[in-house]
């Protein structure tokens, strides 16, 4: 009998609050979503898990940039996070270069992202001047 996904998540999220590296914890998914033949599922379980991980108190973010950032701007991240949602325990952030975001930041959380990448910013201009030839 195939375990619904919510139910699976949640056990999952229980049995590795302990664990703070988000790419270990989705090579554990993986492992038992190859078992199960569910690999389809891995993205949706892993939001699932981490919306459960902060309702625990753990917040987990991928920052993203088209280049290495420093410390300095994890920190800084860390604590724009902290100050918007106080009750989180801890905060982790695991940084991501992908240059397809051509510059700046994009803050990806379990069902929220905060995109201020130039990647965004242009296609908003190109949505928002082809409004304009209408």
């Amino acid at each position: 009998m195939k375990v619904p996904r919510h139910i699976l998540a949640q056990t999952i999220a229980e049995r590795t609050l302990h664990i703070s590296d988000s790419a270990l914890l989705a090579r554990e998914i993986a492992a038992y979503l190859l078992t199960e033949r569910r690999t389809a599922e891995l993205e949706s379980i892993l939001r699932d898990v981490m919306q459960y991980r902060a309702s625990q108190g753990i917040l987990e973010a991928e920052l993203v940039s088209a280049y290495d950032v420093d410390q300095h701007v994890i920190e800084e991240v860390r604590q724009l996070l902290r100050r918007a949602y106080p009750k989180a325990k801890t905060v982790h952030i695991s940084p991501r270069t992908d240059a397809s975001v051509i510059g700046g930041l994009r803050v990806d959380m379990a069902n929220e992202q905060l995109d201020m990448t130039l990647a965004a910013k242009l296609s908003t201009l190109k949505r928002l001047t082809a409004i304009d030839k209408e």
